[in-house]
């Protein structure tokens, strides 16, 4: 509660601002726009002319359906006024309707199905995939749903497609793929290494009484089975019989060489010698055929469902009937279907094909099962080729499916698509993330008690939400594509804020990416000022803005003006990296600007930057020289680093070397040349004489910015001197 009443006075805050803001530009100029009527107009122009293309198209769309588009502002602005071009949007939620029925779509998951339509949009004509109907007479590009009138769509959940093929049939000429299915299912069965999970053995005390068990151990156990292609690939002996059984058959042309144990069922180092890999690879590529050819494994990964059937299957399991108790056990539901659809779209971007998606659920409904981790394997899981081949089975489901890689296992890229594919399954919205030499995964996260949402981080290894960006598209700004993760978390942020208050920043967007390019950097700042007065987390726009200004001194006032009206709306803590990102976006326009010509010009230049607290490390190295050449550049270097020795925490918390090692490694890299590097950095590590060691909680280890510096100079770390 302390923190909505803050939120809220920050807002009135912010909303002062603007209007003084707003007073000071009146006083001064033209009469201030009236942003409320813009933002209508724009999405009455946009509804007109979407409905003209209808009708130039023939399409005919029911009045009560348009009248409940009208009848609501937030959807109406949802669907014209959000992307540049609204028909898709429009047609998408038309053809949900016709097959999910007007109750699902109108009342009771309208921001499911907007999520939906406007992720359609985004992802273009997938005519298979959404269910389009790609016309002969449309040009590419121009795909349209089918909005022929139809029976409701009836979910249905396919079952497995394997068809096994008898290959012992006597009727019919057997081939070689019946020959090698033959050889593996009709051998003798074989002795393999399986682990499985027990408790440990039974103690008893002096008394003969048992003692409590401790956690289920991993063991190996031998047990008999029919060789599997898996078994065949790690055995150089079953490899030899394989060759003569299929010579006996007529194919004496079939051999495999895959060594003793080169790759196993448990194996994880990779393989080295590329001619044994291509063996093996090539074993697995015969083996995998013949699988599929004779029923034993899908021929190809089940196809994605549409938009329809994806958002009806997520219907269908929200309003499962789990008992009280199991309802609660569950935490069901993991996140609202009725949430704003922004926050939506990464569930409805999922394209996971219906019999995949149901074996989890099912596994999660009936025994509440909710693994979002795998098999962590080791370097073998960077050769595809090896990591199929060590367990090449029969199997129900394909490559690329999630149980594949549970299967299968893998390093961090399996593991983040293992937790993200099954947050969707329950109807969490989530996707993988890349952090610096690793992947992770974020989703959305609610609050029930109150009903906040945020974008929250797993798995993350090697930094936090600063170094994370998601994988799925953006798309909010009518471009999509990658972004970092406080770009996610600004519009959970925004969504909380007020989803109204969004919308609007989002038809501004919209309403700025439409005027001319010569006037979107005149216009900017009056653009910012009207998005932050409804809503601080108005990344949309903010972005957009940053980049149309095109004069050093328009983005410093950018930068002054998001201080003044958004900044004291924010918490400090939570939206640190939000309000570090925007200033960080500025100051990087700066940068793509020409230099300022002159030295007093880069002075002021710096002084302002310096004042916003700018952390362009280029920037400010490339103003720097500006100013006065490359030695005032390594004198500021040293004086930098004057400072962090004199920093009262470098001997307390390792996190300040380690960024100012950063900071080093970024300003090394615009020094030219090797040799200039290494001089640069001999010239700064005699700062550090004597103090090269630091100790922190009792342990000794040299600090980060003298191993940066002795890397850079090419010369070998001092040794760790225990007593400094």
């Amino acid at each position: 509660m302390r923190t909505r009443l803050l939120v809220g006075a920050a807002a009135a805050q912010v909303l002062a601002a603007a209007v003084l803001f707003s007073l000071a530009a009146a006083a001064q100029g033209p009469a201030p726009v009236d942003w409320r009527a813009r933002i209508a107009e724009h999405v009455d122009t946009a509804r007109e002319r979407t409905l003209a293309a209808c009708k130039a198209k023939g399409i005919e769309l029911p009045a009560d359906f348009l009248a409940w588009i009208d009848g609501d502002p937030q959807l109406r602005t949802s669907v014209y006024g959000c992307r540049r071009d609204p028909l898709p949007v429009l047609l998408a939620l038309r053809s949900l309707e016709l097959d999910l029925g007007s109750e699902r779509v109108r009342r009771e998951y309208p921001q499911l199905a907007l999520a939906f339509a406007i992720q359609s949009s985004y992802a273009g004509p997938r005519a298979e995939a959404l269910g389009w109907n790609d016309g002969a007479d449309e040009k590419p590009g121009d795909a349209l749903p089918d909005l022929r009138p139809r029976a409701p769509l009836q979910l249905v959940i396919p079952g497995d497609p394997r068809v096994p093929v008898d290959t012992n049939d006597p009727q019919r000429k057997h081939d070689r793929d019946d020959h090698i299915v033959n050889f593996l299912e009709s051998h003798a069965p074989v002795e393999v290494d399986v682990k499985v999970r027990e408790l440990p053995p039974l103690e008893y005390d002096e008394k003969g009484v048992a003692k409590p068990r401790g956690k289920e151990v991993a063991v190996v156990r031998k047990v008999a089975r029919a060789p599997l292609a898996a078994d065949v690939i790690a055995s150089a002996a079953l490899q030899a019989e394989f060759n003569a059984y299929m010579t006996a058959n007529g194919h004496p042309d079939v051999r495999i060489d895959c060594g003793e144990r080169a790759v196993h069922w448990y194996s994880e180092a990779a393989v080295e010698d590329g001619a044994l890999r291509k063996r093996i690879a090539d074993a697995h590529e015969l083996f995998l055929a013949a699988y599929r050819s004779k029923g034993r494994m899908p021929a190809a990964r089940d196809p994605a469902p549409t938009m329809a059937e994806s958002m009806a299957w997520l219907v269908r399991n929200d309003r499962h009937a789990f008992p009280a108790e199991v309802r609660a056990e569950r935490k069901w539901p993991r996140f609202p279907l009725t949430a704003p659809w922004p926050l939506l779209l990464m569930l409805a971007a999922d394209d996971q094909p219906l019999r995949e998606r149901e074996a989890i659920w099912q596994a999660f409904r009936d025994h509440g099962e909710l693994k979002t981790y795998g098999e962590y394997i080791g370097g073998i899981a960077q050769q595809f080729d090896m990591q199929s081949a060590r367990r090449s089975s029969p199997f129900p489901f394909a490559y690329g499916s999630i149980q594949m890689m549970w299967k299968d296992g893998g390093v961090c890229g399996t593991m983040g698509n293992i937790g993200a594919r099954t947050w969707r399954i329950v109807g969490v919205p989530a996707a993988t993330a890349g952090q610096p030499g690793h992947c992770a995964l974020v989703r959305m996260d609610h609050d029930a008690a109150s009903g906040r949402f945020r974008c929250t981080g797993e798995q993350y290894a090697t930094g936090g939400d600063e170094v994370t960006t998601v994988h799925a598209g953006w798309n909010h700004d009518d471009r999509g594509g990658r972004r970092p993760m406080v770009f996610h978390q600004a519009i959970a942020w925004a969504c909380n804020h007020g989803m109204a208050a969004h919308l609007e920043t989002m038809v501004l967007r919209r309403v700025f990416d439409a005027l001319p390019a010569a006037e979107q950097g005149a216009q900017a700042l009056a653009f910012v000022e009207a998005a932050l007065a409804r809503n601080p987390f108005a990344l949309v726009l903010l972005d957009g803005a940053i980049a149309a200004l095109a004069d050093a001194d328009d983005v410093l006032r950018f930068v002054d003006r998001f201080e003044t009206l958004a900044v004291p709306a924010l918490d400090a803590k939570e939206h640190a990296l939000y309000r570090t990102t925007v200033v960080d976006l500025a100051h990087a326009r700066i940068a793509a600007l020409p230099t300022p010509a002159g030295a007093p010009a880069n002075q002021r230049l710096l002084g302002e930057l310096e004042r916003q607290g700018c952390r362009d490390t280029a920037l400010l190295a490339r103003t720097w020289r500006a100013i006065d050449g490359e030695a005032g550049f390594t004198q500021r270097c040293k004086d930098e680093l004057v400072a962090y020795l004199a920093n009262g925490k470098r001997g307390s918390d390792r996190r300040v070397g380690r960024e100012q090692a950063r900071r080093l490694g970024a300003l090394s890299a615009t020094v030219k040349g090797k040799a200039a590097k290494s001089a640069w950095a001999n010239e700064l590590l005699p700062l550090f004489a004597g103090k090269e060691t630091l100790t922190i909680r009792g342990k000794a280890a040299i600090d980060p910015v003298v191993l940066e510096l002795c890397k850079l100079a090419g010369r070998e770390p001092p040794a760790v001197d225990a007593a400094k």
